[in-house]
Parts: C-alpha cells; structure tokens; sequence
C-alpha cells in the first residue's frame, strides 16, 4: 500500500511537472497570439496520450473558435485514441469514444457511429450524445435507428437529447413517429422530441398514426404534440380521446382542447374539471384557464365543494 502511494505521488510529481511547460502556452495558442506550434513542440511522444486527455479538460469551458482550435491540436494525436474503441476493456472503450465525441468529430466520425453498436450501452450512449448535436445532424438516422439499446433511460432524456440536433433532425423523427416496426415507446421518444421542436409538419403524421394506435404513453405523447402544433381539423380525435378510459390520455386530450378547443370544447373541460381523477381535474382546470375562461374558474373556485381549492390554485398560478 505504501509503495503504491509512493509510485502515485510520483506520477503525480511527474505529470504536474509536464502540464507546468504547456500551460504557459496553450491559452496563447487557443485564443490565436501564438502558433499551434508552440505548444505541440513541448509534447514529447510519450506524453501524446496525456497531452490529449489535458486537452479533453478544456473542452466543457470553451466555445467557438477557441474550441476548433482544440480540436485541431488535438487531431494528430487521436488515431491511437480511435484504435481504442476496440480494445476489451468497456471502460477504456467509453474514454475513447468520449474523447473522439468531443476532439475527434467530424474526423473521427466513422468510429463513434460504430461505437452505437457497442456491447456496452453505456459506450453506445456516449456515442449517441456525442453525434446529438446540430453541427452532426447528417447522423440522426442513425441514433434514432438505435434507440432501442436505451430503454433503460429516461424517456425525456432521449427526447431532449434528439431535439438538442435541432431542426435538422425533424425528417428523421418523423420517419421514426410513423414507422409502426418501431416499438410505441421509442415512437413516443420521437413524437416528444418533434414536440419539443414545435414541428407543425409532424401533426398532420402524429394524428394519422392516432387512428391505429392504442399504446397509451405514444398517445399521450401525441397529445402533447399536438397541443403544440396541432389545428382545428384535429379536434375530432382529440374531443374522442377526451373520454379514454385511460386517466393520463384524458389528462393530455383536455389540456390540448384548452390550447386548440373552440367553444363547443368548454363542456367537455368543465365535465373533465369533475374527472374521478384529481390529475384529470387539475389538467382540465389548467385548459379552461390557457382557453381564457377565468370567469368560470372564478365561479368553482367560489363553490362550496371539494374541487373549489383546485380552481383557485389554477388562479393563483396566473399571479405568480
């Protein structure tokens, strides 16, 4: 144990020593007052390895042309990193493609789409975050065709991650939310992403795919996104799931007739307010307030039962 402590001290001794010669330099060469060659000259082969995992430090607190210039400091030391990616050791695969993911992209592009289909989820989600993004929205078919390795994550995490690609990636979540050889779940990840995007071409395919579809959490998610989205020729299914038996889609029915209903829609609202679900209730309350029935709410909250608390908290949250 003692030993141990001893050879760590003095790793330690040596790398401190090591990153003493660059750091004199790398904030010069990052910002441009200096050439790349300043620093690379100080990098002696044995140290490459190292030299990119100190470069990785830097990546969470750089943006723009200070962050391509570490990517480009970094490129002629990855391809040891890139061969790592095969290496049988999950964690050190998992270091290798969240080094690639954030110095390696565009170049090193083709080994993270093939870490996806590591045996590891954990390494195909680096994977996946690292392709997640605007600059590398060509990749979305191919993060989204591997959705099913992440089952065991949040569903909103995966749907925040794909709408993080931007707008770019709506083809492809569309192409997701029809496919019915999909599971419900990961078209439901899909739809909420659209959602998250305010994607109007997805609400016409959204209620389409509602005529067919029965899985709840996929409906709900509709639901969602039409409430976004969503036009008046939507109503009709909207108005029917208003009446599921299931309380969650009902919940999701009522708040989107509050954002697209017309006034035929305020009965069903008021009906939906005395739900034998309070979460029902509650969402109803919310619609007849977003639909601008505050008068209505005014008047429950004023009654003298169960449910008059529920109306004045709604009110309440308008003041807040």
């Amino acid at each position: 144990m003692v030993v141990l402590r001893i050879r760590n001290t003095r790793e330690e001794a040596k790398w401190a020593e090591v990153e003493a010669k660059w750091e004199p330099v790398i904030l010069e060469v990052l910002i441009g007052s200096q050439p790349a060659s300043d620093l690379t000259s100080r990098v002696a082969p044995d140290e490459e390895l190292y030299f990119v995992n100190y470069l990785l430090r830097y990546t969470r607190l750089l943006r723009g042309e200070e962050r391509e210039r570490l990517q480009e400091l970094a490129l002629p030391y990855l391809e040891p990193i890139a061969e790592h990616t095969n290496l049988r050791d999950t964690e050190r695969r998992a270091r290798a493609v969240q080094t690639l993911g954030e110095l390696g992209l565009p170049t090193h592009a083709g080994a993270v789409v093939k870490a996806l289909d590591d045996p590891s989820p954990l390494v195909a989600m680096i994977a996946a975050r690292s392709l997640a993004k605007t600059q590398y929205a060509e990749h979305s078919d191919a993060v989204i065709a591997r959705l099913h390795r992440f089952t065991n994550w949040s569903p909103y995490f995966l749907s925040s991650m794909l709408a993080g690609i931007g707008p770019d990636a709506a083809p492809a979540l569309r192409r997701a939310l029809r496919d019915e050889s999909h599971p419900p779940q990961l078209r439901a990840v899909a739809t909420t992403a659209l959602a998250f995007l305010n994607d109007v071409p997805a609400a016409d395919l959204a209620a389409e795919a509602l005529k067919a579809e029965t899985d709840q959490e996929f409906v709900a998610a509709v639901l969602r996104l039409l409430l976004r989205v969503g036009r008046p020729e939507h109503l009709p299914i909207i108005r029917r799931l208003a009446t599921s038996p299931n309380f969650f889609v009902r919940s999701c029915a009522v708040s989107a007739l509050g954002s697209l209903g017309t006034s035929e829609d305020m009965q069903i609202l008021h009906d939906a307010y005395r739900d034998e679900s309070p979460w029902v209730a509650l969402h109803a309350a919310r619609a007849l307030r977003d639909a601008g029935q505050f008068a209505v709410l005014r008047e429950l909250g004023a009654a003298k039962d169960e449910r008059a608390p529920l109306a004045l908290q709604v009110l309440a949250e308008v003041r807040e």
